[in-house]
């Protein structure tokens, strides 16, 4: 990915020392290529999130592994003026290609940019900002999954209470609480009769079902829910969705190891809390009933031509039908990229337990997908 100049010109001073010295018993330097190092700053939860920061180091570990970055160096902020610090500590660092990822560093990631106008950045899950041209996106339409979770959390849920969450600034939040509501409604449309009216909980503290963005923001908001009988929640965020995952988590053990205690003849065990999850594939959690993926290698894929590729057809992205641009020493493609459930940006899949157990899931988020395709749901409403 480096721009074929650099790599012309190196190779022809190599050729250049062959000649001179080929005469003489001097062994031939190696060409010395140009560092790329590739930078990425995640706020506030950091690349352990089991989200857009963890998938983005990722990918970005396995570019430096084919070598499309020399190097790699990764930075966890607070807000926005760390982000700020960081992205001149990258400058100062002279980073080929520098990230943000996540909503809360957009505003800083635009003015720093805008800043320094011949390096190259790029923005993942930055949300619907104007950002300047030296500035890529990769973003993702969460509306349809949004409305799928609502659909699947009321088939999952037990107590007949489902909730939704968002945390502040994340991108689309207004809409993915409507197509969340959307859904719960549909399944109650569509419900056998006789069964339980699923409801989508509304809590008492939180402003328009919106919290701060602090894993001690998503343990409160999940506690408060459970103790309400909301069973299935859907926290979407960084490090306020990961505070309601390890919540969920811990509140799982310790009702299974109450119910191992209590005594035989019990008539049935306890509403276990069940998660559908933003993120990483959920097998890192026995709460997590479904998983809403954003697709962040296949964004890098159409975005970078020479990213990586892969052989599995899900993660292959279509070519652009541009040819690739030279900027900043990388051959770019698109420079916005939207992930959607139609072009295979985003993947919702039904996690194995409890979904696989007492419904066909798998079978019912393809029903909808596909019905979300045709125009026959609307999950704007």
């Amino acid at each position: 990915m480096r721009m074929r100049a650099r790599a012309t010109r190196i190779a022809a001073l190599a050729a250049v020392g062959v000649l001179t010295l080929s005469a003489c018993s001097v062994t031939t330097p190696e060409a010395l290529q140009e560092p790329t190092l590739g930078c990425f700053v995640s706020a506030p939860a950091g690349f352990d999130d089991h989200s857009a920061g963890a998938l983005t180091l990722e990918e970005a570990e396995l570019a430096r592994g084919a070598g499309v970055f020399s190097g790699t160096s990764s930075q966890r902020v607070s807000g926005v003026s760390a982000t700020s610090a960081a992205l001149q500590r990258m400058h100062d660092q002279d980073c080929a290609l520098t990230s943000v990822i996540g909503p809360g560093g957009a505003d800083a990631l635009g003015s720093f940019a805008s800043a320094h106008s011949d390096d190259l950045f790029l923005g993942v899950s930055s949300g619907s900002r104007e950002l300047p041209k030296n500035v890529l996106s990769i973003d993702f339409d969460l509306v349809p999954p949004a409305f799928i979770a609502g659909y699947i959390a009321a088939t999952a849920s037990e107590t007949g209470e489902v909730g939704v969450v968002v945390a502040r600034g994340f991108p689309q939040a207004g809409k993915i609480l409507t197509a969340f509501d959307a859904g719960v409604d549909l399944y109650n449309e569509e419900k056998d009769d006789g069964a339980q009216k699923v409801k989508s909980y509304r809590s008492a503290s939180a402003v328009d079902r919106t919290i701060a963005d602090t894993r001690e923001a998503g343990a409160d908001y999940f506690g408060e829910s459970f103790d309400d009988d909301v069973d299935v929640l859907v926290p979407f965020g960084s490090a306020a969705a990961t505070g309601a995952i390890t919540s969920a988590e811990e509140e799982r053990v310790d009702l299974l190891n109450d119910a191992e205690k209590a005594e035989d003849g019990a008539d049935e065990g306890p509403s276990l809390p069940k998660i559908v999850w933003y993120g990483t594939a959920g097998g890192f959690s026995k709460s997590i009933v479904a998983t809403v993926e954003p697709n962040v290698r296949r964004g890098l894929r159409a975005m970078f031509p020479d990213w990586p590729q892969s052989k599995n057809p899900d993660e292959v992205a279509p070519a652009s039908k541009e040819e690739p641009e030279e900027i900043g020493g990388f051959r770019v493609g698109d420079r916005r990229y939207l992930g959607t459930v139609d072009n295979g940006g985003v993947r919702i899949v039904a996690e194995d337990g409890f979904l696989s157990r007492v419904s066909d899931a798998g079978r019912g988020i393809t029903d909808l997908r596909e019905r979300i395709k045709s125009g026959d749901i609307d999950p704007e409403g």
